[in-house]
């Protein structure tokens, strides 16, 4: 994953950060096409919905109602969380507190920082965001403290795997005609969001899905 430099600026993990969070909700506000809903959050999204309120909500569902699709480059399919009303707030910011705050997207969890997987032997790289300067006083917090408290083992291997699977996909998709990509962003969508089943672990079937994704994919390449 490449970044903008002037909406980032690289860490390290012993560095502390002015930033306290002031639960004011004006990060979720103004966020239309902006925020990523990962296969991930998602999973964990639908898994709170349904022992909240929600028990027949499945991933079909949530993705049609809590989401908006986004072509990422022209090729590739992603999805952003919905917004509602004239400020574009987050469909999930009720009477000005995140309803779902528990199973929160990785974005929204990481904030005000962001992550890149590491080179030449480091796992990760930290970053802090720039473009939305909230909450920049009245406390410190330390990088690596940050991460250890909100960034999981499960999301670790997942943005792991991610920085694998995305750049095989985005070449798979190079060059493939108008019908072919109207096809593969079908198998995608299904195969890297849709076909899970929330009460199994999702690594497991994030990687078989990968899999078959892949193969499918190379093959409507090939056709």
């Amino acid at each position: 994953m490449e970044f903008d430099s002037g909406s980032v600026r690289r860490l390290r993990s012993k560095e502390s950060v002015a930033f306290h969070c002031q639960r004011c909700g004006d990060c979720c506000r103004h966020l239309r096409k902006q925020a990523m809903v990962e296969s991930l959050d998602g999973y964990r999204i639908v898994q709170y919905l349904r022992t909240h309120g929600h028990p027949d909500m499945d991933l079909g569902e949530f993705y049609a109602v809590y989401t908006t699709p986004v072509i990422l480059l022209g090729l590739y399919p992603i999805f952003m969380v919905e917004t509602e009303g004239p400020e574009d707030a987050c469909v999930f910011l009720k009477d000005g507190a995140c309803s779902i705050y528990p199973a929160r997207m990785r974005v929204c969890r990481l904030y005000p920082f962001t992550v890149d997987t590491g080179e030449r032997g480091q796992d990760f790289i930290w970053y802090l965001c720039l473009e939305r300067p909230f909450h920049r006083a009245n406390g410190t917090v330390r990088v690596k403290d940050w991460f250890r408290q909100n960034f999981s083992k499960e999301d670790r291997a997942f943005v792991k795997r991610e920085s694998t699977t995305v750049p095989q996909i985005g070449r798979l998709l190079q060059g493939m005609e108008e019908e072919q990509l109207r096809i593969a962003h079908r198998e995608i969508c299904m195969l890297r969001y849709l076909l899970f089943e929330v009460d199994e672990p999702f690594l497991p079937q994030y990687d078989r899905n990968t899999e078959e994704r892949l193969r499918r994919l190379q093959r409507l390449r090939d056709a």
